[in-house]
Parts: C-alpha cells; structure tokens; sequence
C-alpha cells in the first residue's frame, strides 16, 4: 500500500476577486472544522481544545494577511498565481488519550 500521496489543490492564475474567494472559502472552512471539534469535546466531554483555538486564531489571522496582500494586488491591476499541493503521509496511530 502506498503511504505517501502528493496533489495540486490550487494551481492557476486568478483574478483577485477569484483569489480571495478561493482562499478565503478554503480557510473559513477550516476553521469551521475547528470551531465543530470545540463544541464536539466541550460538549461530549467537557474539555478545551488548545491546538484549535490556536489553529483557528491563526487562521483567522491568515485570512487578515491575505486579504491584505490580494487588496495591494488588485490595487495594482495584478493578477494572483496560486499553488497549492496537498501532502498525505501515513503516520503510527495515535493512542486514545492522544487524541485531545
């Protein structure tokens, strides 16, 4: 079985609204993702979660710089290339009380 797998999720050229759209819809999605694994653990087992609380506070930070970054491009008339590869690697199992 392979354990490793490498994909292009972004690759190309955009405008800077298409930009903004494409990161900004990537981004908030993951930290929706960490907003649900909060609410699941606080709710199903009482505890916080540190790593996505940090996670979420330095995506939310991303998405300020990127804005700002996309926002100085599109002063300029530019256009954006993303790229953007996706890395899955098999890793040993985590033991249960890893988890959170």
């Amino acid at each position: 079985m392979k354990t490793n797998l490498t994909f292009d999720l972004i690759d190309g050229t955009f405008k800077p609204f298409e930009a903004k759209r494409v990161l900004f819809t990537l981004i908030k999605d993951k930290i929706n993702f960490h907003e649900l694994e909060l609410f699941s653990a606080n709710e199903r087992y009482g505890i916080d979660l540190p790593h996505s609380r940090k996670r979420i506070k330095d995506l939310n930070d991303t998405l300020v710089r990127i804005e700002q970054v996309i926002n100085e491009f599109e002063k300029s008339n530019l256009e954006i290339k993303i790229s953007g590869a996706i890395e899955i690697v098999a890793v040993e199992k985590m033991e249960k009380n890893e988890v959170f």
